[in-house]
């Protein structure tokens, strides 16, 4: 990896070590680390931590509670930790059930069934900054996001994740952008230190076994609403992340608590804070999107630098800024080229949409990036940087310690100890596809924890 490319390689490295030599003259008991800002951190000097990331299958928060999951049912339903008994056991979980089985009935060709993150962590009075490397499953970087395509009459979405039946029938291509996860609580969320991501997955989900009807979810007052609101076709109305605490019975996906019993449990810090970096939707503009997960997986309060463009049955809003880029909309063949542009980023490349400048054929990204737009809590993580070189993905990010959201985002204390779930999208692949980790603790500062996040000097 040619890290001169990077803002956190051999020259930063250089600098500190003779700035640390110096000081070791003058106090030789101590070279402390120091942080002017994100990009000035000498990684180097901070220790690096490998979680084990593993492919799930279905296993969801109820098959954890079945008889089926003959290692653990009961101690699973009693508050049992995963790791407990599956310590170690993360490789051989992912080979299991990364093949066709009871958990896997739709099984990817060639999917790894394990992967291990590289993960460094620091703090200063203000920030919490992170680390993260990992050798991608792809052949090339999944930076390119969903799509839509003119069919002569109407737009229409193009390019799938590898599970999705268009591409399974090769009507559609592989297309599915690779992203980093990372999922932040506490106890205030009962059994998410001892079960992690497990605690939000669940059978109605999507690719899950009992998935919800589209049409349920669609017309559904609280989730439904949420999509209707952005104009998402109904046959994307599908039930995501979401806690058994928001549920009023059991964790029936649609039995959602009312208005003043969620405010309530937002109130107590009862939700999960949930930062997604992903190299297309995110990474182009060198930020994270912010997320919480309570009665559904969703975008924090404010106004989001992500958004669609435009709604889907009636069109985009933007295209490409022709006299910028030399194009006003992609080809297919466009899509293997590197050096085309392939994300809208408003005030960069953009041009209102113009439906005569558009043939057959013609792609245009769904999403578009505003960052200068963006405020609020939606608008937290302002910086996210990755590359992707050799194979392998390396971002750095901070996050406030404190947001000042309290009712979006978790609040990190110097000396405390937080849970984090981790999980890694990558090689065209979608939804529950993915690698995750067991909870893993991370301490702000000096702490019994999986990671210890550096106090910088």
């Amino acid at each position: 990896m040619n890290r001169d490319k990077f803002p956190f390689g051999p020259r930063w490295t250089a600098r500190f070590a003779l700035l640390a030599g110096i000081l070791a003259v003058i106090a030789p008991q101590a070279a402390p680390l120091f942080a002017a800002d994100v990009e000035s951190i000498d990684w180097s000097q901070v220790p690096v931590s490998k979680p084990r990331l593993f492919y799930p299958g279905q296993s969801d928060y109820q098959w954890l509670r079945t008889p089926e999951h003959k290692k653990a049912s009961e101690e699973t339903k009693g508050g049992e930790a995963c790791l407990r008994c599956h310590k170690g056991e993360q490789k051989s979980l992912g080979e299991i059930l990364v093949v066709e089985n009871r958990l896997e009935p739709d099984p990817i060709e060639d999917k790894s069934g394990y992967k291990r993150l590289s993960v460094q962590a620091a703090h200063d009075d203000q920030y919490l900054f992170l680390r993260f490397s990992w050798k991608a499953d792809g052949a090339g970087p999944g930076d390119v996001g969903n799509l839509m395509r003119f069919d002569g009459s109407e737009w229409a979405w193009w390019g799938n994740h590898r599970q999705h039946e268009a591409v399974l029938d090769d009507e559609q291509p592989p297309i599915y952008p690779d992203r980093l996860g990372i999922m932040i609580g506490d106890a205030t969320v009962p059994l998410y230190p001892e079960q992690g991501c497990w605690m939000t997955c669940h059978n109605s989900l999507v690719g899950m076994p009992e998935q919800a009807d589209e049409d349920e979810v669609g017309e559904h007052p609280v989730i439904g609403q949420l999509y209707r609101d952005i104009g998402i076709p109904i046959t994307n109305h599908l039930v995501r992340k979401y806690l058994p605490g928001s549920r009023s019975e059991g964790t029936d996906w649609a039995a959602v608590k009312n208005e003043d019993e969620l405010a309530a449990l937002r109130k107590d810090g009862a939700f999960l804070d949930l930062v997604i970096w992903d190299a297309s939707l995110t990474g182009p503009a060198g930020i994270a999107a912010d997320f919480n997960v309570l009665e559904i997986k969703k975008v924090d309060e404010g106004t989001s630098p992500l958004w669609p463009n435009g709604k889907m049955r009636q069109g985009p809003k933007y295209m490409f800024d022709q006299g910028k880029v030399g194009f006003s909309a992609l080809t297919e063949a466009d899509l293997e080229d590197p050096a085309k542009s392939k994300h809208l980023i408003v005030g960069q490349n953009t041009v209102p949409f113009d439906a005569s400048k558009i043939k057959e054929g013609d792609l245009l990204p769904a999403h578009v990036l505003d960052t200068a737009s963006a405020k609020g809590s939606a608008a937290d993580i302002d910086y996210a940087k990755g590359v992707f070189e050799d194979g392998q993905y390396t971002v750095v990010m901070r996050r406030k310690l404190d947001t000042g959201h309290p009712q979006d985002d978790k609040v990190l204390k110097a000396g405390g100890v937080y849970t984090f779930s981790f999980s890694v999208h990558d090689d065209a692949v979608g939804k529950r596809a993915h690698h995750v980790s067991f909870p893993t603790t991370v301490s702000i500062g000096p702490g019994k924890a999986d990671i210890q996040a550096v106090t910088l000097n």
